[in-house]
């Protein structure tokens, strides 16, 4: 692939003739455009073409949810964007039997967390957490308000006019905490989209739980933990 040392064409995209212009990082690069090509009709190209829609599917809902972006920007390498790192991460989210296995909306950490139950009816999710101790790593000189963000995976739809996955995002609203004492987190659900999880009989939902300061900052997060509602 050539690079243009001089960018005098301004941001170039698209094609003319058998040449491909690209732009990267603010460089604008040219290559020769592939004179054809077949898309192999193999069970395994299906698979890595449906693995690689649901990880850019999560990458971009994770990307639209400024605490989570903000978070993957800091562990994100140099050359990559937060999206592009998001899909290799998730990749291989995707089980064999075409539901979503353990993805991660958050980067790991330290902070633990323990899952008690979830439950999901029409309008809400509610997810109770078992208490959080001394063990937790949480600072409660500066950590006072806890919040939980999930994403919630559909997919094995009902019939065959609905996409074949769907990625919802849910956040609960922000409450103060002690340790030591369970918490329970109502994450309601939109009408609109109480319409798309009647549409699909596989449900999976990611959350991660984030401690702030009393002005709202951001100090720590959880891994992601996972459960399967269907």
């Amino acid at each position: 692939m050539a690079e243009l040392e001089k960018p005098m064409f301004g941001n170039i995209k698209g094609k003319f003739g058998k040449a491909v212009f690209r732009q990267r990082n603010g460089i604008n690069y040219i290559a020769q455009r592939p004179s054809s090509y077949t898309v192999p009709a193999t069970e395994a190209y299906q698979h890595r073409t449906t693995k690689f829609r649901i990880s850019s599917k999560i990458a971009a809902v994770i990307n639209s949810i400024p605490t989570l972006k903000s978070l993957w920007k800091l562990c994100t390498p140099e050359n990559l964007s937060a999206y592009n790192y998001l899909i290799s991460v998730n990749y291989n989210a995707l089980n064999n039997d075409q539901t979503v296995g353990r993805i991660k909306i958050a980067p790991d950490s330290k902070v633990g967390v323990r899952l008690d139950s979830v439950e999901l009816t029409t309008d809400k999710l509610t997810v109770n957490l078992h208490p959080l101790t001394e063990h937790s790593l949480i600072d409660t000189s500066l950590e006072k308000k806890v919040k939980l963000i999930a994403l919630l995976v559909l997919s094995k739809p009902v019939d065959n006019n609905t996409a074949d996955f769907e990625v919802l995002e849910l956040v609960s609203p922000t409450k103060t905490f002690e340790l030591n004492t369970a918490l329970s987190f109502d994450l309601f659900i939109s009408t609109s989209d109480e319409l798309k999880i009647a549409l699909y009989q596989n449900k999976s939902i990611h959350s991660s739980l984030f401690t702030f300061t009393n002005d709202d900052n951001v100090v720590n997060n959880s891994s992601t933990f996972s459960h399967t509602l269907v």
